[in-house]
Order: C-alpha cells, then structure tokens, then sequence
C-alpha cells in the first residue's frame, strides 16, 4: 500500500508546498495563466454568476459541485442595487439569471453586473456565447463588461460556455480593459480554482532523500519495539513459535497474526476475538512458524494508514489514507512532504473523504486528533534522525480512538 506515495504523488506534494497550483489540460492551463495575468491570485473562492438564462444558472451551480468554489448570498446592498436595476419581475439570487428584459441597455446592465461584484466576492462571472454570424446585438455585453470593470476595479470574467464561442477580437478588447475572456466553461472554472491555491512556499526546507537499493524488512514484532520506542502506543503482545502458541499473560480475547505475510488478511493470517483456549489452534491453522498474538484495540473511531516513503525525486513522501481493509478499496489518500508541522498534518487531514468520521459523525465520539498528530510526528523524527537508513515505514491499521491512537501493524524497512 505504499504504492499510493508513487512518484505523481510526490510531484503534487512537491507543487502544493510550493504553492503553485495544478491543472490537467493544456486548454485550462492557458485560461488559468490568462486569468493570473489579468488578476493575479484569487482570495478566495468565492463567486457570482450572471447569465440570461435559467439553464446557463443551473450549469453554472453543476459544474461547481466538488470544486473549491461557492456562491454567496445576495447581501441587502446588492439585493436592493439588482431590483432597481431588474424591476420586479426576476428572481435575486446567485447564480442570478436576469432574464433578457434589460438587454441592449447598457447602463442597467452595468448597474446589475456591478451589484454582483464587491469585497465578498472573488470572481464575477459573466456567461455570454457570441455567435459566428452578427454579434453586433451583443456590443452591450463588451460595454457593460468593461463599465463594470472601470468603475468596480473588482475581479471580472465574460466566460463562454464553449471555446469557439469566444471571438478573438473581443476577447482582445476585453483583456485591453482588464477583463478575462475565458474560452469555456469548464475550464473557466478550473482556472479560478488554481487561481486560488496559488500561495507562498513552506517555511521549512524539504528534507532530501537519497536513492538507496534494496532493504531489508524488520518484522512485525521488531517493527513495534521500535514504535514503542518512540513513544507511539502498540498493543499488548507475545511472539510466540507456533509449537509454543498459548494465550499470553494479558487479558483477551486476542488477535493473532501469521509473520511472513505481505498482505495477512488476504492470506486468512489475521484472526480476531479469539479466545484464551483457542490460541494454539489458531496458530497452527496460520501455519507460520511464529505468530504474534495480541490484545484486541476496541472503541475504534476509525482506521489510518500513516506510511513515509523514499522518493529520490521530491524527499520524503508522507501519506495519510484511510486504513485497514479499506486502504485499496476506497483509496482516500493525501500525500505531503517532509518537514511537516502539526498544522499541516491537520490539514492534510481534513482532505480525506474520511475527515467527518475523524471530526465525529452525527453525534458520535470524535478521534484523539492530537494523538493522531504525535503518532506523524514521532515517526517523522525517527525518519529525519536516521535519512539516509530508513526506506520506508507504515502504520496500518492506526486504529483511532477517541482518547488515544494505536499502531496495530506495522512495517519498517531499513537500509
């Protein structure tokens, strides 16, 4: 599962601690570059959408789900600036569909295009397609543009639902006046979004990994002395040859555990609750020649995988996901590079699709997030203390309670 820290996900470690943000299409860099030439970095994102139809409204507030982008509320002011500019007969709200009924009247449309700029809006965007024949009915889009731009001197976009739908010259005359021409809804979007993830490096230098071949890996038992050494919680457990197996000297029911398995669960090597006089049994149903058995964690809130990689090509790659069994089948994971801060493992936290469990889900206890936290940083300071002799460590399961985080299974693997 450390497959998930891959090199693209090194590389979208390395943009985000720069703070330069990233596009996948060639089409949608252009209009992201277009827009920070005419801008610079967006605030926030925060945006008003103005169209002539319901349909062009309702397109606008699709394609926003699952971006970083939002419509505020109309405040008094502009709700008050937008009825004496519309009159009484179209619906206030943003995205705001105005209808047509001022059309061709430049002034009321530069008052009602205006009223949806401000301070608490990052972006205003205009949709207007321009046909290929005559366009000359839609001078008054260009006019009310530029007006708006002049007299509000706040961000402000004519975006066409597709590209074609853009002429050349009018996009040349709306960029003159410090208005983006963007070519394409979509990818409109996608570049007010990268507009606003634009920020300042990271404070803290990164930490260089060195290519190293090989590895030997530490067994689980070995694995957890160390975490234990460090501070991090582990449960309760015996190593045990499986001629041997008993239930050890702490209470159970147990969890016992098969050693030379890649993936224990997929080969049935993990078994859970078992009781005291079921232990030999078990063991000798894993079939490996020692197992490890083990107090069982309860009061879970969730599970983490919480693994550094080495990657030669960014430093030390840091990945948080979603744990345990649902580690490859939901593949909710966040990558970061090392150093990392308490506020940037909180942060990287909160982007998994997991975080509202973490946080307490509809009334239910939360987790222990500064145990979570202490667990990241201790195994960041065993990686940086020995760089050039860890490959790569994991914690998965990280079982998270709401008091406390245990590393269930561990692995470690040194030069």
């Amino acid at each position: 599962t450390a497959s998930l820290a891959g090199s693209d996900a090194g590389a979208q470690a390395l943009l985000e601690r720069l703070g330069i943000p990233r596009v996948a299409s060639p089409t949608a860099l252009l209009e992201t570059l277009k827009l920070l030439h005419v801008t610079g970095p967006l605030a926030g994102g925060r945006i008003a959408s103005i169209s002539c139809s319901g349909g062009e409204a309702s397109l606008m507030a699709d394609q926003c789900v699952g971006r970083g982008l939002f419509f505020p509320a109309l405040d008094p002011a502009q709700h008050a600036a937008l009825r004496e500019a519309l009159g009484p007969m179209v619906a206030l709200d943003n995205p705001l569909d105005y209808h047509t009924y001022i059309w061709g009247d430049t002034a009321r449309m530069t008052q009602a295009w205006a009223a949806m700029t401000g301070p608490e809006i990052d972006m205003t965007l205009s949709i207007v397609d321009y046909p290929h024949t005559d366009a000359s009915a839609w001078r008054c889009t260009v006019d009310a543009a530029l007006a708006v731009r002049a007299q509000t001197e706040r961000p402000f976009a004519i975006v066409s639902t597709l590209p074609e739908l853009m002429p050349a010259d009018i996009a040349e005359e709306l960029l003159a006046g410090g208005v983006v021409p963007f070519c394409g809804l979509e990818d409109a979007l996608t570049a007010v979004e990268a507009a606003t993830q634009v920020g300042k490096p990271h404070d803290l230098p990164l930490a260089r990994a060195a290519e190293v071949a090989g590895g030997v890996v530490l067994s689980e038992a070995e694995a957890k002395d160390i975490l234990s050494g460090l501070g991090i919680t582990v449960p309760g457990s015996c190593r045990m040859a499986r001629a041997d197996a008993s239930a050890p000297p702490f209470e159970g029911p147990y969890a016992v555990k098969g050693e030379g398995f890649a993936h224990k669960s997929d080969a049935g090597a993990v078994r859970l609750n078992v009781l005291a006089a079921d232990v030999a049994e078990v063991a000798r149903e894993i079939g490996s020649d020692f197992v490890l058995v083990e107090e069982m964690v309860t009061g879970g809130v969730a599970e983490l995988l919480v693994g550094i990689t080495r990657d030669p090509a960014h430093g030390f790659a840091l990945t948080l996901a979603a744990g345990g069994v649902w580690t490859e089948l939901l593949r909710d994971t966040t990558t970061v590079l090392l150093p990392v801060t308490e506020d940037d493992i909180r942060r990287a936290l909160r982007r998994l699709r997991i975080a509202p469990v973490l946080d307490g889900y509809r009334g239910r206890p939360g987790a222990d997030m500064q145990g979570i936290c202490d667990v990241v940083l201790a195994l960041q300071a065993y990686v940086l203390d020995g760089p050039d002799t860890v490959v790569e460590i994991e914690i998965n399961p990280l079982i998270c309670t709401p008091t406390r985080a245990v590393a269930v299974d561990a692995l470690i693997r040194k030069v």
